[in-house]
């Protein structure tokens, strides 16, 4: 499953310069990867302002521990991990679309050319990506979670599996549950069949 976003520099380099002190790279890295980090946490905090000042401090926190930090790391997943750290000590619920969250996730979606994007571009049609999000709303908050970290931020099971804190075959199962909760939504819907053989080509 390719990742969400292309990386158009070396990230180990980058995170080197990071390690040093180097302010322009941690300004590169809060640039490439702050959008990816509010597609994650808005699907599990309803609060904007919250997720907002949650990611605010990730980075702040990083830049001050930047010495203790790992000398390599996988710069998304990190930012991820420690993201979900926070939203479980905050206890975050997982989040009830309005209108309005559901724009700014679209806006944060169109701006991140997310895995979902490149589908309703290249397939199907904007009702037809509402009813996969709907789909995807009736799914428990794991599944959910999953879900999102799979398809929409490209980690695959073993990463899922470290960060959750949970067995790689456990995430595999959770995995096929979600996906048949998923296929059962869009079955009885219009036009399924197309966005169902769509979807599961990134299996």
């Amino acid at each position: 499953m390719p990742a969400m976003k292309d990386v158009s520099f070396d990230e180990a380099a980058l995170w080197k310069r990071f390690k040093a002190g180097d302010k322009a790279a941690f300004t590169l890295i809060y640039r490439e990867y702050t959008l990816s980090l509010f597609q994650y946490g808005f699907r599990f905090c309803v609060d904007r302002e919250k997720l907002k000042d949650m990611v605010q401090d990730l980075f702040i926190e990083m830049w001050n521990s930047r010495e203790t930090i790992s000398e390599q790391v996988a710069i998304r997943f990190y930012l991820c991990r420690s993201l979900r750290y926070k939203l479980i000590r905050a206890d975050c619920q997982c989040r009830a679309a309005t209108d309005k969250q559901g724009k700014y996730l679209h806006d944060i979606s169109r701006s991140e050319a997310t895995v979902e994007e490149r589908i309703i571009d290249s397939e199907i049609n904007n009702s037809r990506s509402i009813l996969l999000d709907n789909a995807i709303k009736k799914l428990s908050r794991r599944q959910q979670e999953i879900i999102t970290l799979r398809f929409y931020m490209g980690f695959t099971n073993a990463q899922i599996a470290e960060m959750m804190h949970m067995k790689y075959q456990s995430v595999s199962n959770l995995l096929y549950s979600a996906l048949g909760r998923i296929k059962e939504t869009l079955e009885t819907a219009p036009f399924a069949r197309r966005l169902l053989e769509t979807f599961f080509l990134f299996l």
